[in-house]
């Protein structure tokens, strides 16, 4: 090889790793013609990646991330807990991923692939994920600090154990295989009340206690052997109830499962729930549907997720069920359930309503239908700074952006404040405050409505 052609490679790669560029780009960086082009990159093949095909083909290099390399396989796994390869994710240019789904086309993204987007650290064990990783793979010990490279270092290593159904990158496949004969956290129903509270200070403390999941709540995940099935949990738990703050967690907990109830007891689907008191705390116990039995998983995206990669709003639940069902990707059985979650959630005064609120199935690529409803209750109340700071409840009147969900939303919002309010594990105070709002929602009851 001449030192031209040698000084010519190294230009062309150097080149290529500040992004993704054509052969007409190449052609005029290096002076070069069409042929001479076409030909360099072939005698550095290897370390070329290749975008596309005949006039749309493009060229940048691969990244290697902290010694894994450049690409990293995708793998889902289904409801018997076996894993199959649905494609590559890989590090290329500069700061960018291309996404090599089996049987389709590639993608280039310049972040990581919207559809990976949830399991990136967040929240209270998000946090506790990063601190843990922080040491044993050299990241930044802030999630702020995380880039998506190291978000996918992370997840290529340790991201056996993640919301949904996704595990990137064959080590953390290993270590899935590898905890699927673990007995670590299979507990049986009479140990509950004994581990639940270790379990909490294990959780407040940073230590791991089962997979991640997002929302700043304090909790655990654990799977719990009943009566030989096996059922997997994601268990919120209060502080001492002896502290305001405490209390008023614990009030909130108990609304969450009375909450849930009436979703349920509507016909729309939602998270099956249970309640614990144990060593002064309040335990809610959700069950997961994302895991089935030991090993199992199923898929879940966030609406957030969704609504980023397809429209970029983040508005409200009812635009959101509007414009899906519009687009034909939700069906109208899902957007009306999904509009009237979002009434609800305001006549109980829900007011963290946001789109990592809300979980669906992706039927295709951009089809969907809802998961269970989950984290319904009334967050105008939640404590601030260790105090349970007096609120005005002002629901909102009606309106016309869900007329045909507001009569039933309200005849539930008012059942749940009715229970609320005489619920004998809720503090005399939040049931007063409980009375105080039921009368009034019940005051909606009249007024002008759309009839026609």
């Amino acid at each position: 090889m001449s030192r031209a052609q040698a000084d010519n490679e190294a230009r062309l790669l150097a080149y290529l790793a500040t992004g993704v560029r054509t052969s007409e780009d190449i052609q005029e960086r290096l002076n070069l013609s069409q042929p001479s082009v076409s030909r360099l990159i072939a005698r550095v093949s290897e370390q070329v990646v290749i975008i596309g095909n005949a006039r749309t083909r493009r060229y940048t290099t691969r990244r290697d991330l902290r010694g894994l390399g450049g690409e990293f396989p995708v793998f889902s796994v289904d409801e018997d807990g076996n894993a199959s390869s649905i494609g590559v994710l890989s590090a290329i240019g500069h700061d960018e991923y291309l996404w090599q789904p089996k049987g389709d086309g590639a993608v280039q993204y310049k972040s990581l692939p919207w559809f990976l987007s949830d399991l990136r650290p967040d929240g209270f064990t998000g946090r506790a994920f990063v601190r843990r990783l922080s040491e044993t793979l050299s990241l930044p010990s802030r999630i702020f600090d995380w880039t998506d490279d190291h978000v996918l270092v992370a997840l290529a290593c340790r991201g056996e154990d993640l919301m949904g159904n996704l595990i990137i990158g064959k080590e953390s496949l290993d270590r899935y295989f590898s905890l699927s004969h673990e007995r670590f956290g299979l507990l049986t129903q009479d140990q509950l009340a004994t581990a639940y509270p270790v379990m909490a200070k294990n959780a407040m403390e940073g230590q791991p206690v089962g997979s991640s999941a997002g929302g700043e709540q304090p909790k655990f995940t654990l799977r719990v052997d009943r009566k030989g099935k096996i059922e997997n949990l994601l268990v919120k738990f209060s502080p001492p109830v002896h502290s305001v703050e405490g209390r008023r967690w614990a009030d909130l907990l108990i609304c969450e499962h009375l909450a849930l109830g009436i979703v349920k007891e509507m016909g729309i689907l939602a998270a099956k729930t249970s309640l614990v008191e144990a060593e002064d705390r309040v335990f809610l116990e959700v069950t997961r549907f994302d895991r089935v039995g030991r090993c199992g998983r199923l898929p879940m995206i966030s609406l957030r997720a969704i609504d980023n990669e397809f429209y970029g709003r983040q508005d409200n639940w009812i635009a959101a069920a509007d414009r899906m069902e519009a687009d034909g990707r939700l069906s109208s059985e899902d957007a009306r359930n999904l509009r009237w979650l979002w009434v609800f959630g305001d006549l109980i005064a829900n007011t963290d309503k946001h789109f990592g609120n809300v979980s669906l199935v992706p039927l295709s690529v951009d089809r969907f239908t809802l998961r269970p409803a989950y984290d319904m209750l009334p967050m105008l109340y939640r404590p601030m700074d260790g105090a349970a700071p007096e609120r005005t409840f002002r629901p909102p009147p009606f309106s016309t952006q869900a007329a045909d969900q507001w009569d039933s939303a309200l005849a539930a919002a008012i059942t749940f404040w009715e229970r609320a309010s005489v619920d004998k594990r809720i503090s005399e105070r939040f049931r007063q405050i409980s009375h105080g709002n039921l009368g009034i929602v019940r005051s909606l009851q009249n007024g002008p409505r759309l009839i026609s």
